[in-house]
């Protein structure tokens, strides 16, 4: 009986939805004509009449320094650090052929996950665009109706994809609060389990799903876009609890960090303050940190006093700076629940600070028309600062390997397979910020056997991230 109501329940919504888009498909759309001529949303409309609607997203840029704060390029999208579900899409998506749309890509930022929530009163529609003029936008769900740069067939088999002048435009994107989904029934727990029911049926769901599914416990409305996933797929509807996007920067924050002796010296060189800044030091079960609460344009502070901590007070001091930024509080607690992995178990030290809302607002921008009546985005910067013992690691690790392929060889001599020298699980070990710890070593040894080594192991996990 229940799946039976579920299912009722969502033929009478999406003929809803149908009806909403069919009252305003009199308005000219370019948004649909074409999958390279983005509709342009107009920043001077009027707020939206007859209810409010508010926007508010949260996200990462995530960047890797050495010891002495100076950025390093690296592949923040490289393929053995997928983390999302099958039916994302991404810019190979829309191609006529398949292309290493991702892992050819070098940038300075890996900008992850930014996931916009919209809440409303009563269901409705709007225009959504997202731009990122220093970088390259390169996942997202439900579909676009457009993106830019077009696909480059001459440099995607050359020298990689250009990054700068981006763009996605979802076009029109239906809002649907959650209570519309209430069956007018007794019992108002029984209203929001099938309310649950309906939301499940109408989310996408597939493997590797746990990970991005997080964001979506918030009592944001539902998203409903029609829209292609691919150049030869019919148009058809898509239901999220948020937009989703991802991509790769080729721009430097105005904030560094650097070590000073055995402290973290943080940087403030941009014209606004921070507000919140956590240092997380992870080594093996050994988790401290330390929280500092404000750091003004101009000034540098050190963490001094950098204590243990238990995941569970670490993730509720994250969660808290959230909410002083303007989160809901599921907002928050879904963004903690997104990247607590990877911020509180990773080894490595790294700084999590909030970016100043204009800084965001000026790399990334987001159009929204009609204009919301309140837009809220806090982008979380996620420093990975390399310590001079996890280069001191990196080196002997890259000496050890010397010698780990000067004896692979004499092994197979005469080998006709010849297989290829394994890369070291403590190269490995790095994870993702591997091949710039192989760049950091380049840069700081005077080793020339040392250097060449590490410009052999950087070639092996470009060629084959897996092996």
């Amino acid at each position: 009986m229940r799946q039976i109501l579920v299912f009722s329940v969502v033929a009478t919504l999406l003929a809803a939805v149908a009806s909403q888009t069919h009252r305003l498909s009199a308005e000219p759309d370019s948004s649909r004509s074409s999958i390279t001529a983005p509709a342009i949303p107009d920043p001077t409309a009027e707020p939206n009449e007859g209810g409010k609607l508010i926007v508010h997203e949260w996200g990462t840029f995530t960047t890797f320094s050495g010891s002495d704060g100076v950025f390093l390029d690296f592949r923040p999208l490289a393929a053995e650090h997928s983390d999302l579900p099958g039916y994302v899409l991404d810019r190979g998506s829309y191609a006529p052929f398949r292309f290493p749309s991702k892992s050819r890509l070098w940038g300075r930022v890996r900008m992850e996950t930014p996931v916009t929530y919209f809440y409303t009163d009563r269901v409705r529609t709007v225009n959504v665009r997202v731009d990122f003029p220093e970088g390259l936008l390169t996942e997202f769900y439900p579909p676009v109706q457009s993106m830019q740069p077009a696909i480059d067939q001459a440099n995607i088999f050359g020298k990689g994809e250009l990054i700068g002048k981006s763009s996605l435009d979802w076009g029109r994107v239906d809002l649907i609060p959650i209570k519309q989904l209430l069956p007018d029934l007794a019992g108002a727990d029984s209203g929001r389990h099938i309310a649950q029911d309906i939301v499940q049926v109408l989310l996408p769901h597939g493997a590797n799903e746990q990970h991005y599914a997080e964001a979506r416990a918030t009592d944001s409305a539902l998203v409903h876009v029609r829209g292609k996933t691919g150049l030869n797929f019919p148009e058809t509807g898509h239901f999220e609890k948020f937009l989703f996007y991802r991509g790769v920067g080729k721009f430097q924050l105005p904030i560094s960090a650097r070590f000073q002796d055995a402290s973290v010296v943080m940087v403030n060189d941009a014209p606004l303050p921070i507000r919140s800044a956590i240092l997380v030091s992870v080594d093996g079960n050994v988790v401290k940190a330390e929280k500092l609460a404000r750091i003004d344009s101009g000034q540098s502070l050190r963490f001094d006093q950098v204590r243990p901590v238990t995941e569970e007070a670490l993730s509720e001091m994250v969660r808290r700076s959230l909410v002083d930024e303007g989160l809901y509080e599921k907002e928050a607690a879904s963004m903690v629940k997104t990247w607590q992995h990877s911020w509180f178990t990773e080894n490595g030290t790294r700084i999590l600070f909030m970016v100043p809302p204009p800084i965001t607002d000026e790399l990334l921008p987001l159009h929204v028309t009609p204009v919301p009546d309140e837009t809220l985005r806090v982008l979380v910067a996620r420093m990975e600062l390399m310590s001079p013992r996890a280069e001191q690691r990196m080196i002997d690790a890259v000496a050890k390997s010397i010698r780990g392929r000067a004896q692979h060889h004499a092994e197979q001599k005469g080998n006709k397979s010849k297989p290829r020298y394994p890369i070291p699980t403590a190269i490995r070990d790095f994870g993702r910020m591997a091949e710039p710890a192989l760049v950091r070593v380049n840069k700081i040894t005077r080793d020339q056997a040392i250097r060449t080594e590490a410009t052999l192991l950087l070639k092996q996990l470009q060629a084959n991230p897996t092996n």
